[in-house]
Formats: C-alpha cells, sequence, structure tokens
C-alpha cells in the first residue's frame, strides 16, 4: 500500500503553514498518523517549531535552502526516515520559491514511487499582493517562472486573504490564474480556512486501509482535477525536464539576525516593524521568535506583504528573525540590526 502524499505550494506568506495546521489537527481528529516534510530557505527553523508546538506532528526538517535546488538530493533521505515511521499520509511544505512540479517528478523516482503516491498538489495566492508579483519581482526571470509553475502545478488553489480585497481584485486573480491554469479548482478564503474533508477522503489508518483513492469531488461539491503538470507517470516528460533544469529563483536569500548581547532585554515591536519597513520591497518575508520589551513571554513575529502579525509562543531557545528578500546585503542588513540596540 502506497502512502499518499499532498503538495503544499504557494509563494512566501501565502498562508501555506496555516493550512498545514488545519491539515495535521483534521488528519488526527480522523484517527490518522501524518508526517511532515519542511523545508525552509533560512539556517534557523520557525514553521518547523510551529507545528510541533501546534500540531505534535513528525517533522522532517530540511533547512538553509530550496528543496527543488540546492536541498534536492535531501529530499528522499526526508522521505525515507518519515516512511519508517508508518505515517498514513506525508505532508510536504514547499519554501515560498519552490517549484511544486520539481518535487512531484521527484515522487516518480524508481526508490520512491513504490512506497509513494502524489495525492494532491495544493497552490496558495496571497489576495493582497498577488498581482503585484509579477512587476515587483521582474528581475528575477527564474522566480517569476516559478510562481507561474505553482499555479499550474496545482489541483487545488486557494487565494487566501481574499477579505483583505476588493472583489474587482479577486476577479482580476482568478483570470490570471486560468490563464496558467484552466481546469483545477479556485477557492477564495481567508486564514486558510477551506472544507478539508474532500482532499483526505478515502485516506484511512494503515492497519485498515485498502490504497488510498482520490474521491471524485472538490471543496465546492464538483469534480477535483489533476492538472497536465510538467512530468508524465512514464517518465518521458520527467526525464526531459531533467536535462533543462533552471534553478527556481536567482537573486532570493534568507538571512539570520540573532539578538546581540545588549538585545537582551528585548526590542519593541514598534521598532521591529519600522525596521521591516525600512527595506521596502527588498524585504519579501520575515519570520522568527522575539523578546519584546517589557513581555514576559516570547512572540512569534511574522511579516508578509507588508502586514506584521504577532502571537505568543513558548520557544524556548535563543530569540532570533529570518529575512527572506531579493538580492539582501548581509553585513548591512547585521550592522543595520545591531545599531538598533545600541
Amino acid at each position: 500500500m502506497k502512502i499518499p502524499v499532498m503538495i503544499l505550494s504557494g509563494f512566501l506568506g501565502s498562508g501555506k503553514t496555516t493550512l498545514l495546521l488545519t491539515l495535521l489537527k483534521e488528519s488526527k481528529a480522523r484517527g490518522l498518523t501524518p508526517g511532515v516534510v519542511m523545508n525552509e530557505l533560512g539556517k534557523r527553523d520557525v514553521d518547523g517549531y510551529i507545528l510541533e508546538e501546534h500540531a505534535g506532528a513528525s517533522v522532517e526538517k530540511l533547512l538553509d535552502g530550496c528543496v527543488c535546488c540546492s536541498r534536492r538530493e535531501d529530499l528522499p533521505r526526508s522521505l525515507n526516515a518519515l516512511m519508517a515511521k508508518r505515517p498514513d499520509i506525508i505532508f510536504i511544505e514547499l519554501t515560498g520559491v519552490a517549484d511544486p512540479e520539481e518535487i512531484a517528478g521527484s515522487l516518480q523516482d524508481i526508490s520512491l514511487s513504490e512506497h509513494l503516491a502524489l495525492h494532491y498538489t495544493i497552490t496558495l495566492v496571497d489576495a493582497e499582493n498577488m498581482l503585484e508579483y509579477n512587476s515587483r519581482l521582474s528581475a528575477d526571470r527564474q522566480l517569476v517562472r516559478t510562481l507561474r509553475k505553482q499555479l499550474t502545478g496545482g489541483d487545488l488553489i486557494i487565494v487566501n486573504k481574499s477579505d483583505l480585497v476588493e472583489q474587482e481584485t479577486l476577479w482580476k486573480i482568478e483570470k490570471t490564474v486560468r490563464k496558467y491554469n484552466a481546469e483545477s479548482e479556485i477557492v477564495f478564503t481567508h486564514y486558510s480556512e477551506i472544507n478539508l474533508a474532500p482532499l483526505l477522503a478515502g485516506i484511512s489508518p494503515r492497519v485498515s486501509r485498502p490504497a488510498a483513492q482520490r474521491i471524485s469531488r472538490n471543496v465546492n461539491g464538483s469534480a477535483l482535477k489533476r492538472t497536465a503538470s510538467g512530468y508524465s507517470r512514464g517518465g518521458t516528460a520527467l526525464q526531459e525536464a531533467d536535462t533543462e533544469r533552471e534553478a527556481s529563483y536567482s537573486q532570493v536569500s534568507a538571512v539570520t539576525l540573532t539578538f546581540p548581547r545588549s538585545g537582551e532585554e528585548g526590542i519593541s515591536s514598534g521598532q521591529l516593524e519600522n525596521f521591516f519597513r525600512e527595506w521596502g520591497d527588498t524585504l519579501l518575508r520575515a519570520k522568527g521568535h522575539v523578546r519584546l520589551s517589557g513581555e514576559e513571554s516570547v512572540q512569534l513575529v511574522q511579516f508578509a506583504g507588508n502586514r506584521t502579525e504577532w502571537e505568543p509562543s513558548r520557544y524556548p531557545g535563543l530569540p532570533y528573525l529570518v529575512f527572506i528578500g531579493l538580492n539582501l546585503n548581509e553585513a548591512q542588513l547585521t550592522e543595520r540590526w545591531t545599531a538598533l540596540f545600541q
């Protein structure tokens, strides 16, 4: 019996981890044992800790690089480690700059295809920022190409944060999605809240289940269709793609900032939010566990699309931030960060 695999794709800050948390909780409510491969660009783990804290899931972490580029060779190792724990379903959450078709193709390798079966690929988009990405990211052609592949490779397209934009913007987003994916279902939502039942239908605990089957209905009640991806079951298209493979991005990098000794008392939320805005369009995403001045507990901070969100965290280690952006100057970023505490 093959283990079903669900790929979660989407650009930085689109809501992948939020969706994954709800999928994990729903899986456990159904008596399933889930496993997770979590890929992050930064050297420090943020999302993996969130999953372990809130969902208690078994997580294999691939840090400091993208699984379809620099960390590609590590994916089979992580999947094999999870398979040894006999999960009922495996979720792969990609970095925001990963090509899901590359990962779907990797599952066709003989060493994995005997044990795993791609169940669905879900792509999330940020309704508030999606239409600006083509111009904002135009200097990185590889990244623009990857964002389009995130759309073409999705069996389900979730337009998240749709409550933050006007209806006209949603129409434009739908038109853009349909340009690259004419068949897959599009769902408009916020906080990544969707009907999960069709995605998990047909999956049961290993001790009692037959081979997992895709149920022919979608989030809104009709048919879920797998898109025509850039790989084939027979392997021909995948082999051709291997010869032409390019990096999924060229100018995106991650920088990890730690708190200096002079910052043991923390930083104010206003200072930190101003620091985020200081970098303008070069900063695409920031996240981490920080200590705020006058606060007893550590705070989880998430910055994406010029919005900053805070929530309490039980992270036990030293506070840190991960910055992800275009052509980030690590020396300059570190110098400005240190200056905040002087």
